[in-house]
């Protein structure tokens, strides 16, 4: 029986204790010394800025270490886009803790983010010298600080030094740290430096990171292209259509190189109007086209594509080389003197501009600037490069004008330069022509008769018709969009 009021009730005889209806007790309040970083992280990481802003606003008078409050809101300021409040409040945090290498890593990120650098740049060396273990992230963007100051540096001893010593920065945060920008940066340098089988070593450690990367492989078949690998660029390509299903604009011109390069012009010509849908504004992808329709003899469309090339990108060396050697193709000799200048004022070392050069003075009947250009090269192409062209051409065009100790002398040295190279048939028809007409010994490397004049005179109309069939040098397909 249960009697109102009562904290009992009678059942058959026996008294039962009946349960407090008070289910939930209040919770305890936290102490105003209590350390409430850890939720303040929580809410950080699930991104619940609001609540981390009541939580600091609450507890930073009454905080014991005001540190780690600080540096949370500075971090949400630089999520919010506020960057100098985010470095006010990061600066406190420094001050509360010198010590502390994030507060310095923070404040470097936001400099870097506020476009001064070289404040970034001496605060991130601070903390190098602070720091008591090796640290990536420290690496990484000492690197990137330094790197970017190559590149502004007008002194070119300055800016080598500033750039090997990114690329040292570069090497210890790879071996470091696990950063996959940093293998991207550092595999830039050695391309770069044209030390292409490095940044090849370095991507592929890159891809144990992140096997399934497009860009990287695409950035490594490139690479293999440089290096005259095709096969394996041909594989790495092959893998992101297997991933992907497609390749970006990029790894497409790779793929229509390679198709190039086998003489698969109609092929190669289908992966161009591919990225040409895509991306026509790519330099390069005009380059590669034009060069396509120069090996189908429509010269018309290889001259509009290589133009439109140059107009994409003026200072595109290639391009203007390429398209110098169509308009000599064309017999435009006057266009092609000029399109040679432009790529003689871009790269005033390279041996084959100025053969063509002196080839177009020639058509044009100046061959005293013709003689001089075809010396040009031949100067220039003495180096470690080996350019066997230049000296066939320059001993055909000295035999032209008469020349005969000269011509001699130069198809010497182009029979020295051209072993173990596989030459086109058209080159080795002419050298034996132009032998026979020198009238060389097949075991003498000399002129058995300088003064012959029956010889100058006799050989005179065959020299002509040598000149008559000479072939500039032929480039292969630009596939890199860097140098």
């Amino acid at each position: 029986m249960y009697e109102a009021g009562s904290e009992q009730i009678n059942c058959n005889g026996a008294l039962i204790e009946l349960p407090s209806l008070q289910v939930v007790k209040p919770a305890p309040k936290m102490p105003t010394d209590a350390n409430i970083d850890w939720l303040l992280h929580i809410y950080f990481t699930r991104r619940q800025f609001d609540r981390c802003r009541r939580l600091i606003a609450r507890e930073l008078n009454r905080h014991l270490n005001a540190e780690y409050l600080y540096f949370v809101q500075g971090l949400i300021d630089r999520e919010a886009g506020n960057n100098i409040e985010a470095l006010r409040n990061l600066q406190r945090a420094a001050e509360l803790n010198s010590r502390n290498i994030e507060n310095f890593k923070e404040i470097g990120r936001t400099l870097y983010l506020m476009g001064r650098f070289s404040q970034a740049l001496s605060v991130f060396r601070d903390a190098e010298k602070q720091s008591p273990r090796p640290d990536h992230e420290i690496y990484h963007y000492l690197g990137e600080l330094l790197y970017r100051a190559a590149s502004t540096q007008p002194q070119l001893e300055a800016a080598r030094q500033l750039q090997k010593e990114a690329r040292e920065y570069f090497e210890r945060a790879v071996q470091t740290g696990k950063k996959q920008e940093s293998y991207i940066r550092l595999a830039e340098l050695y391309r770069k430096e044209k030390e292409y089988q490095k940044a090849i070593d370095v991507l592929e450690a890159c891809l144990h990171l992140t096997p399934e990367n497009a860009e990287v492989l695409t950035e490594i078949s490139v690479l293999y292209l440089k290096i005259n690998e095709t096969q394996r660029a041909f594989d790495r390509l092959a893998e992101i259509v297997n991933i992907e299903g497609n390749c970006e604009p990029k790894g497409l011109l790779a793929l229509g190189a390679i198709l190039q390069s086998r003489n698969d012009v109609d092929g190669a010509l289908s992966k161009y109007s591919q990225i040409a849908d895509a991306e026509p504004e790519i330099a390069e992808l005009w380059n590669n086209i034009g060069l396509c329709f120069f090996k189908k003899q429509k010269f018309i469309v290889a001259i509009s594509s290589l133009r439109k090339s140059i107009w994409l990108s003026p200072l595109n060396y290639n391009a203007l080389y390429n398209l110098s050697l169509i308009y000599i193709a064309s017999e435009q000799y006057a266009s092609a003197f000029h399109t040679l200048a432009a790529a003689i004022n871009l790269r005033k070392d390279n041996a084959e501009c100025y053969m063509l050069l002196g080839l177009c003075l020639r058509k044009l009947d100046d061959m005293e600037n013709a003689f001089v250009a075809l010396e040009r090269a031949c100067s220039l192409a003495s180096g470690n490069m080996r350019h066997p062209l230049v000296f066939l051409n320059f001993a055909l065009f000295c035999f032209e004008t008469g020349r005969l100790a000269l011509a001699t002398e130069h198809y010497n040295r182009f029979m020295s330069h051209a072993q173990d190279l596989l030459l086109p048939t058209e080159y080795k028809f002419q050298a034996t022509k132009l032998k026979s007409l020198l009238r060389i010994s097949t075991h003498s490397q000399g002129i058995l008769g300088d003064g012959d004049d029956s010889a100058q005179a006799g050989g005179e109309d065959a020299a002509n018709q040598v000149l008559q069939e000479e072939l500039p040098l032929e480039v292969n397909a630009v596939v890199s969009i860097g140098n």
